[in-house]
């Protein structure tokens, strides 16, 4: 009976010692904010201006893709799911017809992202499974640069209303681009 008195009191000293991660969905994020960030480079499929980001729509990025300003449209998901809808499979399909002109000396970045539902780990996990799904339509479609992905979970809300409209928004894949 003492043992199991002893073994209550460490028990209890080791989640009290722990404690318990705290979730703070209430992130200001900047949802008007335009990057301009030039970067030079040498490579011919890409204007004279660098390749920068030129500014962030409500539903992707554009970017400057062979003297072109072209939308690379963000890729959005269902709840708790991570395979593509027929009508978000052309989406990246498109996507990866106007990345297809990138070279391999540079790097498409894709982000998946989550709604705030979950715990931080489920959240990664899923966050990175969407962006696997959208890398395979790049690759298969053509897109000889460089692919990595990245889960940011929940960690980089575009909306933080506790609406499901709010929460769809968060569950999608991003595209980034660099040298």
């Amino acid at each position: 009976m003492k043992k199991l008195g002893v073994y209550s009191l460490l028990v209890a000293a080791m989640l009290f010692s722990t404690g318990c991660s705290e979730k703070n969905a209430d992130m200001n994020v900047d949802n008007g904010a335009q990057e301009s960030v030039n970067t030079n480079t040498d490579s011919s499929n890409l204007s004279d201006a660098g390749f920068s980001a030129l500014e962030k729509a409500a539903n992707g990025n554009y970017y400057m893709i062979n003297g072109q300003k072209v939308l690379i449209e963000h890729v959005y998901f269902g709840f708790d799911k991570y395979n593509l809808t027929s009508e978000n499979k052309e989406k990246a399909t498109s996507n990866a017809s106007k990345l297809s002109a990138l070279t391999a000396d540079t790097t498409v970045t894709v982000s998946g992202n989550t709604d705030e539902w979950g715990s931080d780990e489920y959240n990664y996990a899923l966050g990175l499974k969407r962006a696997n799904s959208v890398k395979d339509v790049l690759v298969a479609n053509g897109v000889t640069a460089n692919v990595a992905l990245v889960s940011l979970g929940e960690s980089s809300p575009v909306c933080t209303e506790k609406t499901k409209d709010c929460w769809a928004k968060n569950r999608r894949v991003e595209h980034e681009l660099s040298k």
